[in-house]
């Protein structure tokens, strides 16, 4: 996550001193909220909502349409509860960790729907890309956490693509607040894996 918003902050910096020299093509993107697990069961039952950051760069190919590369972090939470109740032996055990991390590297086709009142601008995106998921290992004072994580998968990189809808308006010159909910699936093995990412977050030209 420190990674992501290093580059957040290293990217708000050249876009400001470009923009405020000449016009540009480019937009940069930077958001972020929560992250709802829905697909498999395992996936949807066992770990909580999570969270994401995100950043971006549009580069516009036609009016109303852009084109975005960007990189996203999401985290979810393994739920113990949840894990205790499928397996007994884990009830009363002192162990923790286990969280589900998400690193995705893809492109975006966005597209602005033209309204009669410009100040409120709706938008539908899709793209694909690659996600590479990984697992923290487990921690805890219990016996069991070494044989936890020998059976922790291995990371994985696997296809992924999302689809989705939202809005934006402006904030100030060269600012817009943007709103949006995506569904998003990964071609993981078996049964693809989807989840469902609300972000807010800004745009600048």
């Amino acid at each position: 996550m420190k990674k992501v918003l290093f580059i957040a902050v290293m990217l708000f910096v050249m876009t400001g001193v470009v923009s405020a020299q000449v016009p540009t093509p480019f937009s940069l993107y930077a958001g972020g909220a929560v992250s709802i697990p829905n697909s498999p069961d395992a996936f949807a039952d066992l770990y909580k909502t999570g969270f994401h950051g995100s950043v971006g760069v549009g580069l516009k190919v036609m009016p109303g349409l852009q084109t975005v590369a960007k990189v996203e972090f999401h985290r979810f939470k393994l739920d113990h509860e949840a894990s205790q109740a499928i397996n007994p032996l884990l009830i009363g055990e002192d162990i923790a960790g286990g969280h589900n991390n998400m690193w995705m590297f893809g492109a975006d086709l966005r597209y602005s729907i033209p309204i009669p009142q410009p100040a409120f601008k709706p938008f539908i995106i899709g793209g694909l890309g690659l996600a590479r998921i990984s697992s923290t290992e487990f921690d805890g004072t219990s016996s069991l956490v070494a044989s936890l994580n020998e059976f922790q998968p291995e990371a994985q990189n696997n296809v992924y693509f999302n689809i989705g809808a939202g809005f934006e308006f402006p904030t100030g010159p060269k600012m817009n607040l943007f709103g949006q909910v995506r569904y998003v699936s990964i071609a993981t093995e078996g049964e693809s894996s989807s989840f469902i990412p609300i972000t807010i977050g800004l745009k600048f030209f």
